[in-house]
């Protein structure tokens, strides 16, 4: 199977004119502080930022400049034979990022989403919510989007906090980052 845009870009002659056009702005920065929590939900090609992020902390890291802030990652796929973007980033210390996979077409398995992976660690995500050092990103597919604010919504709920309070705090401050297509 051809991937569309690789093997446009690989089919191109040395010259040829590309256009290029897509969302641009300020809704999927990186917080300006070494410290941050980044927690990063995604499913197939949305992947491609959070290891852009994840590369930049690692730099940060390497350069001493990095302060101790926590990366976590759900990924969904439908199996493991979708993750051929993710061999560097399996190799990566524990102690640097929490990767959390979930897959829903595994043969003799429920189906497994990442709301479902988050819901799993929800003791771990519930103080992340309130943490303003936290940023939460969430890339993929549109179908995702409302369960994954769904599962956000039930591990405030769990952990007692209001909802409308952290959905607010989450978006006036800018640390929910929904970037769905």
């Amino acid at each position: 199977m051809r991937g569309v845009a690789s093997n446009y870009m690989c089919d191109l002659k040395r010259g040829d004119r590309v256009q290029v056009t897509g969302p641009f702005g300020a809704t999927f920065l990186m917080p300006n502080h070494p410290r941050s929590n980044i927690v990063m939900i995604c499913t197939g090609t949305g992947s491609a930022p959070m290891r852009a992020m994840t590369e930049w902390r690692r730099r940060l890291r390497a350069s001493g400049r990095f302060e101790g802030g926590k990366l976590w990652l759900f990924f969904g796929a439908r199996t493991k034979e979708e993750l051929p973007y993710f061999g560097p980033l399996q190799n990566l210390p524990k102690d640097f990022i929490d990767i959390n996979f979930a897959f829903s077409r595994t043969p003799g398995q429920p189906k497994r989403y990442v709301q479902d992976a988050m819901r799993e660690r929800a003791a771990d995500l519930a103080p992340l919510l309130t943490d303003p050092d936290t940023c939460f990103y969430v890339c993929g597919l549109k179908a995702m989007e409302e369960g994954v604010v769904l599962a956000l919504r039930d591990i405030a709920l769990q952990a007692g906090l209001s909802w409308e309070t952290v959905a607010s705090a989450l978006k006036r401050d800018g640390r929910l980052h929904l970037e769905t297509y």
